[in-house]
């Protein structure tokens, strides 16, 4: 099972390499193209691929770091690094947009001859090499980081063929203002696609539940449990965006420390089945000791 789980892993660090060299490749292809056809589209996509290179690249990394065992200073592991990578990643994608919407509005009112051809032959090319990268990326979806990367690729092939359509309609009707537009569309994408992963990525950082976590669902089932007389200090969190953690008091009936222990398994047992609780770290307290005028902290 170990080596099983291993070879995974060794084969995701190859897959994320793969993606990296095809977004270099298709971002070279098109910095060329751009500068030969004077398409800003063409230059705002090459940007658009350097960042997703550079994010798969840093990805990559965040995900050798995390599969660093727990020390000494960091006990709770390093899964967290991808997290950081993916806030530095989605931070210079924002930049990036601004500088391209600036750019768009620019060539609005100083329109440039554009070469539709190069366009279309560029945008063939890199619409090649983003299939490529997706179909490398479909072959792992185990994590939320994978399955980001492979969403991301299927954009950006989505992306590249708006780049091929602004080519040929300026081969067909000479309207270069496409240009333009579809650099303005790439840059809005990028917001809105970057809106959505940050604010996921601040989510774990700021150690929340899952939004549709449903806490007052897991403290009823908690309560259930006979013996169990009251739950309270409840915390549910992400130690990183592939586990769910718990801290809670469980206020007891049972004295005999034995059949309180059993308790105590039979409860973790259920949040690990029924919600995802992998790391729950319960305090098992009697109720005759409890102070019940003591706020309850539910999920932050």
């Amino acid at each position: 099972m170990h080596d099983h789980s291993d070879k995974n892993a060794e084969g995701r660090g190859k897959r994320l390499l793969i993606a990296v060299a095809l977004n270099v490749g298709i971002t070279v292809a098109q910095i060329v193209g751009g500068l030969i056809s004077g398409s800003l589209s063409v230059l705002a996509d090459a940007a658009h691929n350097a960042s997703d290179a550079a994010t798969l690249g840093i990805s990559y990394g965040a995900w050798r770091l995390s599969r660093r065992k727990a020390d000494e200073r960091r006990t709770f592991g390093y899964k967290r690094a991808e997290t950081v990578g993916a806030i530095i990643n989605l931070t210079t994608l924002f930049v990036i947009a601004l500088y391209l919407l600036y750019e768009a509005v620019d060539r609005f009112f100083n329109p440039q001859e554009v070469g539709g051809w190069v366009m279309i032959i560029v945008g063939a090319i890199a619409a090649v090499e983003d299939a490529l990268s997706v179909w490398v990326l479909s072959k792992d979806q185990g994590s939320l980081n994978m399955k980001s990367a492979f969403l991301h690729m299927i954009a950006d092939t989505m992306a590249t063929v708006g780049v091929i359509v602004g080519g040929i309609l300026i081969l067909l009707f000479d309207i270069t203002w496409v240009d333009p537009l579809i650099t303005a569309l790439i840059a809005v994408y990028i917001f809105v696609h970057g809106f959505r992963e940050i604010r996921k990525t601040i989510s774990v950082l700021m150690e929340s539940a899952p939004k549709d976590f449903d806490f007052e669902g897991m403290v009823r089932a908690m309560k259930g449990f006979e013996g169990v007389e009251d739950i309270h200090h409840v915390h549910v969190w992400r130690p990183d965006e592939e586990r769910l953690a718990l801290e809670a008091h469980v206020a007891i009936s049972e004295r005999d420390l034995a059949k309180a222990d059993g308790l105590k398994r039979r409860i973790k047992s259920l949040l690990q089945e029924r919600f995802g609780i992998e790391h729950a770290t319960l305090e098992v307290e009697h109720a005759g000791s409890v102070d019940h005028d003591r706020a309850v902290i539910r999920n932050e």
